[in-house]
């Protein structure tokens, strides 16, 4: 036991030495579940072994590149953080065009892409602001960094679920991406697709000179460095700002330690967040900069995104599956354990654990409800809100996210007769009293969006349960 111990010890060691994620430091029993999953996978029988499986010269690096992807897993939704992206579509991309205009080229830099949501999300972004001012002939790069072979397997492929798409509304769905050929994932739609290009990128190689050559006009790195020890995180800052452009700009995730960065960055204050400039970038010239790839194709543009403020979650990251995925003798810890699931990325574990706590609990109406907003299609989507309404007929959140499908299927009547209900539901309760798994929306918020107070539809509820209120936003 000493001895395996001593061996998972030193495993962490190195892990922490090679990617910077101090996180698994003092997490040994989540390490170990994640080396277990390696280890079975390479038949090695035991730490010490797969010590020695790392190490070997011919099969060392492609185990290490497996093994990033195990330990960064992570999940990301489009326009994550409505309060960066209403500060990139009002000041820093109209800023940046402004001053690119003479060289017409602009080069954005994802770190930690995860799977593509956050550069295809500017990729949507970009492309409508170009087109609105008439410049279609730009030279546009953005390029998705990430440690995690899988993750950047999975943005090349850009096929997305309900689950990355939950704060994008139905008729956006439909403008930006198409019906994947599974029947079961919308895949983003080519013109999209064509701004951004992915490598494999350990933030790890920054302070030696490695990684992307510069510069970039824009760089983000948000819930990247928040896994790294203060220090560690600001020298990595520091070298992410060597590569930003004179007139560039780096946006930090909002938990990410900072530090004390001001003699090299210039920090810009934005309703609900930050973000940062390259020291004296505000009379910086813009200069020159390594090819690009040339795109934005003369196609029709959707209308803006309404970035939706969105509720705080767990980093999408270490969405590691739980071994005891069990069921919980108690339902609501059951809900809990898999919501939280859900909000790390590991869906295939939230539904396990749904399904495991309904075989458990097959009256529990709001197992039902989670069960259906995990749903992988939406047959079972509605099948699952409509056992919800089953069980507890005053459920309104399962009527609003029923009457979101129906009125997608083109059953408009029943979708309208669904709201009515939740607007009679919603009557009978006092005005500032929560809705049920409404994610802290009131009784008088809800009735603003499906119209009881106000104009409003089904479509500003996201598909995670949680209201969107963007539509409310200036």
């Amino acid at each position: 036991m000493a001895d395996r111990q001593h061996a998972l010890e030193r495993l962490a060691t190195r892990i922490v030495a090679r990617t910077g994620l101090h996180y698994y430091a003092d997490k040994m029993d989540l390490l170990e579940m994640v080396l277990r999953r390696r280890m079975d996978a390479c038949g090695c029988d035991c730490p010490m072994e797969y010590l020695s499986r790392l190490s070997d010269d011919a099969a060392g690096e492609a185990e290490w590149r497996a093994l990033e992807s195990a330990v960064t897993i992570g999940e990301t939704f489009f326009f994550r953080y409505a309060e960066q992206f209403h500060a990139l579509e009002r000041t820093i991309l109209p800023d940046l065009i402004t001053r690119l205009r003479p060289l017409r080229t602009i080069r954005i830099w994802s770190v930690g892409c995860s799977n593509g949501a956050e550069p295809y999300s500017l990729a949507i972004l970009l492309h409508r602001l170009l087109r609105a001012r008439g410049e279609q002939d730009w030279t546009v790069d953005i390029l998705g960094t990430d440690i995690s072979d899988l993750a950047l397997e999975r943005a090349r492929r850009a096929e997305y679920g309900a689950w990355s798409l939950r704060d994008v509304s139905a008729s956006e769905r439909r403008q930006w991406f198409r019906p994947a050929a599974s029947g079961r994932h919308w895949a983003l739609r080519d013109v999209y697709r064509r701004m951004v290009r992915f490598e494999y990128g350990n933030i790890m190689d920054l302070p030696s000179g490695g990684g992307p050559a510069g510069p970039f006009d824009l760089i983000l790195c948000r819930n990247v460095l928040l896994y790294f020890e203060p220090k560690r995180a600001l020298e990595l800052v520091r070298a992410l700002a060597d590569r930003l452009s004179p007139p560039g700009w780096l946006l930090l995730g909002h938990s990410d330690p900072i530090g004390e960065c001001g003699d090299f960055l210039e920090t810009v204050t934005f309703a609900g967040t930050v973000a940062f400039r390259a020291a004296g970038s505000r009379q910086g010239p813009a200069v020159p900069r390594r090819g690009a790839l040339s795109c934005l194709p003369d196609t029709p543009l959707a209308a803006p995104p309404p970035f939706r403020p969105a509720l705080e979650r767990a980093p999408d990251i270490h969405a590691h599956a739980h071994a005891h995925a069990h069921a919980h003798a108690d339902a609501g810890l059951a809900r809990a354990e898999a919501r939280a699931l859900a909000d790390r990325g590991a869906l295939a574990e939230a539904r396990a654990c749904c399904g495991a706590a309904l075989a458990l609990h097959p009256l529990d109406a709001g197992l039902h409800f989670l069960s259906a907003v995990l749903a992988e299609d939406s047959v079972a989507a509605e099948d699952g809100f409509r056992r919800t309404l089953y069980l507890d007929r005053e459920h309104v959140m399962a009527h609003v996210h029923l009457a979101r499908l129906l009125r997608d299927a083109g059953e408009t009547d029943d979708a309208e007769r669904m709201l009515r209900q939740a607007r009679t539901l919603l009557r009978r309760l006092p005005v500032d009293a929560p809705v049920a798994d409404g994610g802290g929306l009131t009784v008088a918020g809800l009735l603003r969006l499906v119209g009881g107070d106000g104009a409003a539809d089904a479509d500003d509820v996201r598909e995670d349960g949680s209201p969107m209120l963007a539509r409310s936003v200036s």
